[in-house]
């Protein structure tokens, strides 16, 4: 069967002379012919820099050309493709670096004083290679290693069962452990991927949201490349820029994160025709159906709306555009190749995979399907809990409704207990986001007692006028919410703390209150 080098490779025959990738920062335009044998002759440079099968190369990297290049290389020697958030400390750095026992570094200008300030603590990193002008003395050259090597792609042998990546996870629950998939993992969700986005070689995506994230790069960029279809990837989100390569580069398909997309909506004009633009990406955190419904009319296209986590490749169901208006909320069913079960929360982890509950009570979202993980690198223990039974845990809460579709409540971590009941937050934050004058809410849990907690709402407004009386008057007058469930205080902050993905932060919050932080 096939790897993660064979994508490019077999594209590359079927559609030599088509575009495949566009980096406007460095003047890159290549079609496919072009880009591997560029990825070949970095493959090629790696081999001859003592880096093989196994060996992990890791990527410091925003979105560019190189992080995707280096993904390929790395995949066609055998090596284990590590990319890192390029926003982590020194200390993050090299924690990650440490943690997989990393052998090579690819960094830029814009990452170089924090990967100097982590030398000392980076124990396994042999080779540092550097990507723009005027490189630091310990780097080595990327485009100059390049140089003399052949374009000819290096022959070893790669099995669909070696490993693909260890890409860690954005730590919302403490230090980030790395998730390994295989080739074969990642081939098969891309598969699932093009199925669910109706994916051809006549289409162009745009990559906006991090590339060293499974979202865009699981989701979206890898499976364009396995169907022959064009990338173009934008350094920064800029709004405006975003705006006008959906138009210059006449974008068919990109992911983009509800985040970035009420940014976008801010700056674009009340109309905005885009008339190749069929589809949009979203996911890593709920729509507002406000929102969804403006960047239908104002981009004029359709939406689909996509759950998953590193785990599991990522995506694991999918919302699609037809559904969007009856179903809105929900996450979807699951895709081709995947199955999911509402099991009951166990008061010890993890829960029974057999205790499957009846649709509309809310448990434990538990998940298998075709790009589930191979485990937590170095985690054994770790592992064995999360996918107990055969079923990948995903620490999220939901229910199915009558029609089989998955409604998301929060996480297994959030729930709080009020006494004698449990309450989710998600449920309280969806009624908080329905108000007017509320851009942004998280409900989190404080305790207040041995047996309960009290139920804290942080809140973004952009009306200074706007009251904790008053919201809790509109809470109250919603009558969508039981007594028990209407939280004991309310604050106001600027923005919520949020990862890469869009999920909030809440242990954060709950540091923040107790330590007096916020009012």
């Amino acid at each position: 069967m096939y790897t993660v080098g064979d994508l490019i490779e077999i594209s590359a025959a079927k559609y030599p002379a088509r575009p495949a990738l566009v980096y406007p920062p460095k003047g890159q335009r290549w079609n496919f012919r072009q880009w591997n044998d560029q990825v070949n002759r970095v493959a090629n440079a790696l081999l001859k820099l003592g880096i093989g099968r196994g060996d992990r190369v890791s990527t410091y990297l925003g979105n560019s050309s190189e992080l995707v290049t280096v993904l390929f290389a790395a995949a066609k020697i055998g090596a284990v493709y590590n990319p890192i958030n390029n926003n982590l400390s020194p200390v993050e750095l090299a924690f990650i670096l440490n943690d997989a026992e990393s052998r090579a570094l690819v960094f830029g200008a814009g990452e170089s004083g924090r990967v100097t300030r982590a030398r000392g603590k980076i124990k396994t990193v042999e080779h540092y290679l550097y990507i723009d002008e005027q490189k630091p003395g310990f780097a080595h050259c990327y485009y100059q290693l390049l140089t003399n090597q052949p374009s000819d792609k290096p022959d070893i042998s790669v099995s669909e069962n070696d490993w693909f990546s260890v890409m860690y996870t954005s730590g919302t629950t403490g230090r980030p452990k790395g998730v390994i998939h295989r080739h074969r993992d990642i081939v098969d969700h891309s598969m699932c991927m093009i199925h669910a986005h109706k994916m051809t070689y006549q289409d162009r995506g745009l990559s906006v949201d991090p590339l060293y994230h499974a979202a865009e790069l699981h989701a979206i960029f890898i499976p364009r490349v396995h169907a022959g279809a064009a990338g173009v990837i934008l350094q920064d989100p800029d709004p405006q820029a975003l705006l006008h390569m959906l138009k210059e580069e006449e974008i068919t398909i990109m992911f983009m994160d509800p985040v970035l997309c009420g940014l976008v909506m801010q700056d674009v004009p009340k109309q905005f025709p885009l008339p190749r633009f069929r589809l949009l990406v979203n996911g890593g955190a709920p729509m507002s159906p406000e929102l969804a419904a403006q960047c239908r009319a104002v981009l004029q296209t359709n939406i689909i709306h996509m759950y998953g986590m590193t785990e599991m490749g990522p995506v694991i169901t999918a919302l699609y555009p037809e559904e969007m208006d009856a179903k809105h909320g929900s996450v979807g069913k699951p895709l081709i190749n995947h199955e999911i079960r509402v099991v009951r929360m166990n008061p010890v982890y993890p829960s029974d995979p057999n205790e499957g509950i009846e649709a509309g009570a809310i448990g434990e979202i538990i998940v298998r399907g075709v790009g589930m993980m191979q485990g937590y690198y170095n985690r054994p223990e770790v592992t064995t809990e999360a996918m107990y039974g055969g079923w990948f845990h995903t620490g999220d809460t939901g229910r199915f409704d009558e029609d089989g579709y998955l409604w998301l409540t929060g996480r297994r971590d959030d729930v709080i207990f009020a006494g004698i009941e449990n309450v989710y937050p998600g449920e309280i934050e969806a009624i908080l986001l329905e108000h007017p004058d509320i851009l942004d809410a998280a409900v989190i849990g404080v305790e207040n007692g041995e047996w309960e907690n009290q139920i804290v709402a942080f809140i973004v407004t952009n009306n200074v006028t706007l009251t904790s009386l008053d919201v809790d008057q509109y809470l109250r007058d919603s009558e969508k919410l039981a007594g028990f469930k209407i939280p004991g205080a309310y604050r106001f902050v600027q923005k919520l703390p949020r990862v890469t993905t869009g999920k909030v932060q809440k242990r954060l919050l709950i540091e923040q209150l107790i330590k007096g932080e916020v009012r």
